[in-house]
């Protein structure tokens, strides 16, 4: 989506331009380029510049070579290294003179600031210096996130990510916090991070979804219509969709757990009892259990409590992060590749 159109869908549901401004710099943060002091976001609404302007500390006309920019300039801050500055730009000297006009009749006496003093008015020196820094800093906070992104590239179907980064809890900026993430997947999957203390997490928590919540500490909409999956209705989605997509065919259910056989004889038992208590295991032909994996918080891995057990014919098998969700249907990816490593084994 174009950083144009996520102003417009912000500034029209809160009518907030500093609340379109944070949801802009959390696509910007990625445009960021060495060599501009500022981002600059083209409007196309008078009523778009004007709700931007009326929470810009400096709103101005700034004019150069023929061309007029009225602007609704945002300043950078020491979590975010240079300005956004929002703006119609116009060439014509009596739409000119009609537009300082328009912003006059509504409170904002617009000062026309030369080129020769823009760097100065928006803080420009040092602008090099604090991208430098900023990057630094980013890529240490969001080197969890990145783990585990990579991690769920890998084992489900999330392909793309955003992070939202804070130096501590996303809302109080307590640094007493964890990073939390929530994904949405159909064909391919998105997913969120962001960090919260243990007192906000309790509170997401009474939402019907991490996004949930996200959107209204934002005051944004939500981005879908979140009806929380009831342990019967998952399960029974799952059973409907799971068999085909691993080649199975259904031996038997049993509550919340579903027993898959493969052609090769292996077989798949997932226990489905919620995202958080969960467990996908893996039979060998003599009936005894090859490999698994499961939510059980007892094991000391970077990303848990997920974890893989990929080899349980060793009393000491090695265990790793499994990188996946509770739900078959966004982990799919991971259960077949190790379902087809034991028959491979098998087979050898």
């Amino acid at each position: 989506m174009k950083i144009r159109k996520i102003v417009e869908e912000a500034l029209k549901d809160t009518g907030s331009g500093k609340s379109a401004d944070i949801c802009a710099k959390s696509m910007l943060c990625n445009l960021i380029k060495e060599n501009e002091p500022f981002q600059a976001i083209e409007l196309k609404s008078l009523e778009h510049l004007l709700l931007m302007m009326k929470e810009s500390i400096f709103p101005h006309v700034y004019g150069e070579g023929g061309v007029f920019y009225f602007s609704a300039y945002y300043f950078h801050d020491d979590r975010y290294p240079v300005g956004r500055n929002y703006f119609i730009r116009e060439a014509d000297l009596l739409k000119i003179a009609r537009l300082h006009a328009y912003f006059k009749s509504n409170g904002l006496e617009l000062p026309i600031i030369p080129p020769n003093q823009l760097g100065k008015k928006i803080g420009q020196d040092g602008f090099e210096a604090r991208i430098r820094e900023f990057r630094e800093r980013q890529s240490r906070e969001t080197e969890m996130f990145k783990g585990l992104f990579e991690g769920r590239s890998q084992s489900t179907s999330v392909e793309k990510s955003m992070f939202l980064n804070s130096p501590g809890c996303l809302v109080c900026g307590d640094n007493d916090f964890r990073m939390m993430s929530s994904t949405l997947s159909s064909t391919k999957g998105f997913m969120v991070g962001f960090n919260l203390c243990d007192n906000h997490l309790e509170v997401a928590k009474s939402e019907n979804s991490l996004l949930e919540y996200l959107a209204k500490l934002f005051k944004q909409p939500p981005p879908f219509q979140f009806v929380p999956l009831e342990t019967k209705e998952h399960f029974e989605l799952v059973l409907s969709w799971l068999p085909k997509e691993l080649g199975c065919k259904v031996e038997k259910t049993n509550a919340n757990t579903m027993t898959l056989v493969r052609p090769s004889g292996l077989k798949g038992i997932f226990r489905l009892d919620s995202p958080g208590n969960y467990a996908y295991m893996i039979f060998g032909l003599d009936g005894k259990e090859v490999a698994r994996i499961d939510s059980a918080d007892h094991h000391n891995v970077n990303y848990g409590p997920d974890h893989l057990h990929v080899d349980l014919t060793k009393k000491k098998g090695p265990i790793e992060s499994s990188f996946t969700t509770g739900s078959p249907l966004i982990d799919t990816k991971k259960i077949l590749e190790l379902i087809e490593l034991k028959e491979a084994e098998f087979e050898s």
